[in-house]
C-alpha cells in the first residue's frame, strides 16, 4: 500500500472506530469510494477487535486467580534474573531484572500480570506485544519481550527507566510554569506518536510518567491496560486509575483518542496548579477544573493561568468526548499558541481578544512601525511642501531612500560582518512599509517606485527573495515606464539584481529575461558602461545556472571587456571569478586556474582576507584545487574560509551553510568520512532553518548527506537522502532542470548498484534529456557518460560498455577523478569479459593512480587494493 492510501486508511479508521461494528461498512461506503481502501480499513478494524474478543473468556479466568507468592528476588524467568521488587498493585508485581544468560548486559523492568491465562490468552498477548513493540519513541518505555512463568502467569519485559514520577520531579526541581509546559509538550508528543500507531494508553497519570535525571519524560505501561479490554466493569476498574480516567472508560464504553486527551487534561491541571492541583479519587467522573481555581497562595504564576490556560484545561478535560480536543496534537498546538501569544482555539475569543494577542506578539515591531510611519508621514509632508520644485523633490526622495537603506543595512551580508549575528527584527517594519507605499505616496509615483526598489533591496539583502522579487519587479517596471535617464538606469539596476537572484536559485530562464530587459532599457551606451557590463554579468550567471556554457562565456567576456576599458579593478576581479567558475564546470581546469591566479590575489590586495570579495573568490578557487586533485590544499583553504564566514556573514547565512557543505564534499572525496560528518549535519540543520526544506539549497545539502551515507556503507540513509533530494528539486526548480536531471541520475545509479530495477528508468531519462543540453566533454557531460557506462555494465551490455568507455578516453583526462573512474570501469569490464592477466594489470594501474591522487593510506585506495588482490587469487573459471 502506498503512502497516500495508508493515510486514507488512517483517517477512515479514526472516523469510524468508535461506532458499533454493525455501522462500519455503511459509514465507510459513505466516506470513501475506493474499495481497496475500505477493505484495508475493515481488516484493521477487525484486527483491533477480534483479538480482544478471543481473549475475553480466558482473561476473565486469569483475573479470577491470584498470582500467589511464587516470585521472589533472585528467581529467574527465561534469560532474566529478578533483582528487586519495584511495585505491587492491582495489575500485578513489577521487578527490576538483569540479563542472566551472559550474552550481554541489560537492565529491564518485568511486569507480572495477575492470574493464569487460558488456552487462547497467548494469542492475545502476542498480538498486543507486537503492537506495543512497534512503538519507537524516545519518550516511551520500550516493550522488549514477554511470555509466561512456569506456573503460567503472563509477564511483560520492558525498558527499565531510572527516574521519578512527574509530580514529584516538578516539586523537587521547583520547575516554573514554562518548564512545566515544556515537559508536558514532550509528553503530548509521545502520546501522539502512539496514537499515530493506533495505540491508546488508557491509564495516563503522573505515576506512569517518569522523568529521568536529564529532564526527559518517559511514559510507562503504554497499552498494558488494553490487555484486559472486554472485562466486566468491576474487573476492568483495577487496570486504570479512576481519578484520571475518562468517563466513557469508567462506564465500560468504547474509548478513543479523546479518552487519553481527557487524562492529559487532568495531568495538565495538576502540573499548572502546582501543589494545589492534586486530583483526588473523589473527583472521578467530574470534569477537569480550571487550574487557576486550584492553585494555592504560594503558586507564583497563578495569575498567568487565568484565561487561555484555564480554557485549554477545561476543554481537554470536558466530560462529553465531542467537547474535548479531537487529538493530542490539537491540544499541544493550542498550548504552543499560548506560548507564542497567539489566540488559542479553546477561548473562541472575539476581535478584541485576537487584537490583544497580536499586540502582545508584536509590541516591539509596533513601536518601530510607529516610528517608521512617523518618518513616512514627515517624508510625505515635506514632499507636499516642495511639490513646486522638482529638483528638491528628487533630493528629498534620495535622502529618504538612503535613510531607509541605512535602517536595514544590518541585514546586508556584504557589510563585512559588522552586525552579522544580530536578530533583525525590522522584518515586520518592512512588511508594514511595503503595505503603505501605494496608499501613502499616490501623488508621487516616481518616488513610490524608488521606495519600492529600496524596500525590495532590503528584503533581498536579508535573504527574503519571496518578498523582495515582487517589490523590485514593480519598482523596475514603474521606473522603466516613467522614462528619463536616471529612472532607466535605476530600472536596469533592479532588473540586474533580479537576474542574479533568479540565477542563484537555478531559475536561469527567468534570470536571462531580466538581464535582457536591462540591456534593452540601456540601449546605446559608451563602450565602458558600468551598467551594461553588469547586465552582461547577470546574463552570464543566468546562462551558467542552466549549464549553457558557451552563451555564459560570451556574456562574461562582454562584461570583462567593459570593466577593463574603465579599469574597474574590483569588477574585473568579479568577472574573472565568474569565468573561472565557468571554466571549472566546463572541465577546462587550466583556464580556470589562470583566471583565479589573477582574481584572488587582486581581492586580497584590495579588500583583505576578511572581505566578502576575497571570501567568494577564495571559495571558488578552492573548488578548482579540489577538482584538479590538490585535495589537501583544497581542504585547508576551505577550512580557513569556513573560519572566516561567521565573522563576515554570521552563522545563519547561506554563505556559512554552503561553506560547511563544500568542506564536507572535499573530505568525502578524500575518504575522510568521520571528519566530514559534522559539517554535513551542520549544513543540513542550518539550511532547513534559513532556506527551508523546500529550497534548492537544502537539496544540495541532501546530496552531500547521501554521498556520505553511501560512502560509509549506510545504504538505507543514502537512498532516503537521494530520494528526498530529487523530490525537493522537482518542486523547487522543475522536473526538467539540469540540476534535477543530475539528481535523477544519481538516484538511478544508486538503485542500480543495489540491484533495484527502479533505477533503470531514472538513468535512461537523465541520459536522454540531460546529455543533449550540455557539451559532451564538459565536467557534467563526462560524469553523465561515465554513469551511463556504469549502468550499461550493470545490465550486462558489455559491448556497449566498451564502446562508451573507449569514447571517453580523451575527455576523462581533464580531471584526475574521472581518469581514475575510467580506469576502474575498464578494470571491471576486463574482469567480466574473462581477461585474467589483463584484469590484474588494469587493477594494478588503478591502485597506482589512486595512491598518487589520495595517498597510500587512504581508505579509498585500500578498497581498490582488495579488488586487485581478489583478481590475483580468483580461479580462472570465475574470472
Amino acid at each position: 500500500m502506498d503512502r497516500d492510501s495508508w493515510q486514507q486508511v488512517r483517517e477512515l479508521f479514526d472516523a469510524v472506530c468508535e461506532l458499533d461494528s454493525s455501522q462500519w461498512r455503511t459509514e465507510l461506503a459513505r466516506l470513501s469510494a475506493d474499495p481497496a481502501v475500505i477493505a484495508e480499513t475493515l481488516e484493521l478494524l477487525h484486527a483491533q477487535t477480534l483479538d480482544l474478543g478471543n481473549a475475553r473468556e480466558p482473561l476473565e479466568r486469569m483475573l479470577a486467580e491470584p498470582m500467589g507468592s511464587e516470585l521472589v528476588e533472585g528467581d529467574s524467568v527465561g534469560p532474566w534474573r529478578l533483582c528487586e521488587q519495584l511495585a505491587s498493585g492491582g495489575m500485578g508485581i513489577v521487578f527490576r531484572a538483569e540479563r542472566a544468560d551472559g550474552l550481554y548486559a541489560q537492565e529491564v523492568a518485568i511486569k507480572f500480570l495477575r492470574g493464569k491465562p487460558g488456552p487462547r490468552v497467548a494469542e492475545r498477548l502476542a498480538a498486543e506485544r507486537r503492537i506495543l513493540a512497534a512503538l519507537h519513541h524516545p519518550n516511551i518505555a520500550r516493550l522488549y519481550d514477554g511470555g509466561t512463568t512456569p506456573a503460567g502467569h503472563p509477564y511483560l519485559v520492558m525498558e527499565y527507566v531510572r527516574g521519578e514520577p512527574l509530580d514529584v520531579h516538578c516539586a523537587r526541581q521547583r520547575l516554573d510554569l514554562q518548564q512545566r509546559v515544556t515537559l508536558f509538550l514532550k509528553i503530548c508528543g509521545a502520546v501522539q506518536a502512539a496514537h499515530a500507531r493506533l495505540v491508546l494508553h488508557c491509564d495516563l497519570k503522573p505515576s506512569n510518567i517518569l522523568v529521568r535525571a536529564d529532564g526527559e519524560p518517559v511514559l510507562l505501561d503504554f497499552g498494558v491496560s488494553r490487555l484486559l479490554e472486554g472485562e466486566d466493569k468491576a474487573n476492568r476498574a483495577r487496570f486504570f486509575t479512576p481519578a484520571y480516567a475518562a468517563p466513557e472508560l469508567q462506564a465500560g464504553q468504547d474509548v478513543g483518542v479523546t479518552s487519553d486527551v481527557f487524562s492529559l487534561g487532568i495531568v495538565l491541571a495538576e502540573l499548572l496548579a502546582g501543589s494545589g492541583g492534586k486530583r483526588q479519587a473523589a473527583a472521578a467522573g467530574h470534569a477537569a477544573q480550571a487550574p487557576s481555581t486550584l492553585a494555592v497562595a504560594d503558586c507564583t504564576w497563578a495569575r498567568a493561568l487565568r484565561g487561555d490556560l484555564d480554557a485549554i484545561v477545561v476543554r481537554a478535560g470536558a466530560l462529553p468526548p465531542e467537547q474535548r480536543y479531537p487529538s493530542v496534537e490539537a491540544l499541544a498546538a493550542d498550548i504552543r499558541r499560548w506560548r507564542q501569544h497567539r489566540p488559542v482555539q479553546a477561548r473562541n475569543g472575539g476581535r478584541f481578544y485576537r487584537g490583544g494577542r497580536w499586540l502582545r506578539r508584536n509590541w516591539k515591531g509596533c513601536g518601530v512601525l510607529l516610528g517608521a510611519l512617523l518618518l513616512a508621514g514627515a517624508f510625505v509632508w515635506r514632499l507636499a511642501q516642495a511639490h513646486a520644485a522638482a529638483e528638491r523633490e528628487a533630493k528629498v526622495a534620495e535622502q529618504v531612500s538612503a535613510f531607509l537603506v541605512s535602517m536595514f543595512e544590518a541585514a546586508d551580508p556584504r557589510q563585512k560582518g559588522a552586525r552579522a549575528g544580530e536578530d533583525i527584527s525590522a522584518r515586520e517594519v518592512l512588511d508594514r512599509a511595503a503595505d503603505r507605499v501605494d496608499t501613502e505616496l499616490d501623488a508621487s509615483p516616481e518616488v513610490r517606485a524608488r521606495l519600492k526598489g529600496v524596500i525590495g533591496l532590503a528584503y533581498r539583502n536579508a535573504g527574503d527573495l519571496v518578498r523582495a522579487q515582487p517589490m523590485m519587479l514593480q519598482s523596475a517596471e514603474a521606473l522603466a515606464k516613467a522614462g528619463g535617464e536616471k529612472n532607466l538606469d535605476e530600472a536596469a539596476k533592479q532588473f540586474n539584481l533580479l537576474a542574479g537572484s533568479y540565477a542563484n536559485n537555478r531559475n536561469g530562464i527567468e534570470g536571462a529575461k531580466m538581464a535582457r530587459r536591462a540591456l534593452a532599457l540601456l540601449g546605446e551606451q559608451p563602450a565602458d558602461s558600468f551598467r551594461v557590463a553588469q547586465s552582461y554579468n547577470s546574463l552570464g550567471l543566468s546562462m551558467l545556472s542552466e549549464q549553457r556554457y558557451d552563451e555564459a562565456e560570451a556574456a562574461f567576456q562582454q562584461a570583462l571587456k567593459r570593466h577593463e576599458l574603465a579599469r574597474r579593478d574590483q569588477f574585473i576581479g568579479v568577472s574573472l571569478d565568474n569565468l573561472g567558475m565557468l571554466y571549472r564546470r566546463k572541465g577546462d581546469l587550466a583556464a580556470s586556474a589562470a583566471v583565479f591566479d589573477r582574481s584572488t590575489p587582486l581581492f586580497r590586495r584590495m579588500f583583505g582576507e576578511m572581505s566578502y570579495e576575497f571570501w567568494t573568490s577564495n571559495t571558488e578557487r578552492a573548488l578548482l584545487l579540489l577538482d584538479r586533485g590538490d585535495i589537501d590544499q583544497a581542504v585547508a583553504t576551505l577550512q580557513a574560509n569556513l573560519a572566516r564566514a561567521p565573522k563576515i556573514f554570521g552563522e545563519h547565512s547561506v554563505y556559512f551553510i554552503s561553506e560547511n557543505n563544500r568542506l564536507a564534499l572535499a573530505l568525502i572525496r578524500k575518504g575522510d568520512y568521520v571528519r566530514a560528518r559534522p559539517y554535513v549535519e551542520t549544513a543540513l540543520r542550518l539550511s532547513a532553518q534559513v532556506m527551508g526544506t523546500d529550497s534548492y539549497n537544502y537539496s544540495a545539502m541532501l546530496e552531500t548527506a547521501a554521498l556520505l551515507a553511501e560512502a560509509s556503507g549506510d545504504a538505507a540513509v543514502a537512498e532516503s537522502a537521494y530520494r528526498e533530494m530529487l523530490i525537493t528539486r522537482e518542486q523547487a526548480i522543475g522536473r526538467n532542470h539540469p540540476d534535477t536531471l543530475d539528481a535523477t541520475l544519481q538516484l538511478g545509479l544508486f538503485l542500480t548498484r543495489h540491484g533495484k530495477a527502479e533505477g533503470d528508468a531514472l538513468v535512461e531519462r537523465a541520459h536522454a534529456q540531460w546529455l543533449p543540453r550540455i557539451p559532451a566533454d564538459s565536467a557534467n557531460g563526462v560524469r553523465l557518460r561515465l554513469g551511463w557506462a556504469e549502468w550499461l555494465m550493470a545490465k550486462g551490455r558489455l559491448q556497449e560498455t566498451a564502446a562508451a568507455l573507449d569514447a571517453l578516453q580523451e575527455a576523462a583526462q581533464n580531471s584526475p577523478y574521472t581518469a581514475l573512474e575510467l580506469q576502474v570501469q575498464l578494470a571491471e569490464l576486463t574482469q567480466l569479459q574473462g581477461g585474467d592477466a589483463a584484469s590484474v594489470q588494469r587493477w594494478q594501474r588503478v591502485v597506482t593512480s589512486a595512491e598518487a591522487l589520495y595517498g597510500k593510506d587512504s581508505v579509498l585506495v585500500e578498497g581498490w587494493r582488495k579488488r586487485l588482490q581478489a583478481a590475483r587469487v580468483q580461479p580462472p573459471s570465475q574470472q
